[in-house]
């Protein structure tokens, strides 16, 4: 967030650098990240939530960014700016509550995949070690049994649907109901 709005505020060439800087980062495939993480560092939550962490930035710096261009045109922010006000006020009192909408949409639609990439890495055997329950491992165990206890894979499979599903239906929701562009 604080990313998107100096690059958003800043404008000029800041903005160019630092957008570049995003498009080098988002170029690098997230799956090439977490297998880097993981062989460098100890398989594990650490190294999956810092894959996370690395690579989901990029898509929210880049809304914010949008949001900070079209909102640092509007009176509310000319106002504050007569007033005397900083810049990082004026960012965090004024800007950060009108693209909080924005912030709270992209997350809920970053957890799905944060969770699906955990799952896909627990079930390669590259996440989560075994003693610790995770989807993925449990769809692994459950794959190599298939053949007798089917479901064993087909309940976690099942169970990973729905929250996926649901993560992506409450962030449809509340997209539709930040949003005052869909309002009638």
């Amino acid at each position: 967030v604080t990313y998107g709005m100096i690059s958003g505020w800043r404008g000029g060439r800041i903005d160019t650098i630092m957008q570049r800087i995003i498009e080098v980062i988002s170029s690098i495939p997230n799956l090439v990240v977490f297998v880097l993480l993981i062989l460098i560092m100890k398989p594990g939550m650490f190294s999956i939530a810092l894959g996370i962490a690395l690579t989901s930035w990029t898509t929210m710096a880049r809304l914010i960014r949008a949001q900070v261009l079209t909102a640092k045109e509007q009176d509310y922010v000319l106002a504050a700016r007569t007033l005397g006000a900083s810049a990082w006020k004026i960012g965090f009192r004024h800007l950060v509550p009108n693209v909080s909408s924005t912030i709270i949409i992209n997350l809920m639609f970053t957890i799905p995949s944060a969770i699906f990439f955990e799952a896909l890495l627990s079930f390669i055997g590259l996440g989560i070690p075994v003693p610790m329950a995770s989807l993925g491992t449990l769809m692994n165990d459950g794959q190599k049994a298939f053949q007798f206890y089917p479901y064993q894979l087909i309940i976690p499979a099942i169970i990973l649907s729905i929250i996926m599903i649901a993560f992506n239906l409450l962030g449809d929701g509340l997209r539709d109901a930040f949003d005052p562009r869909t309002k009638d």
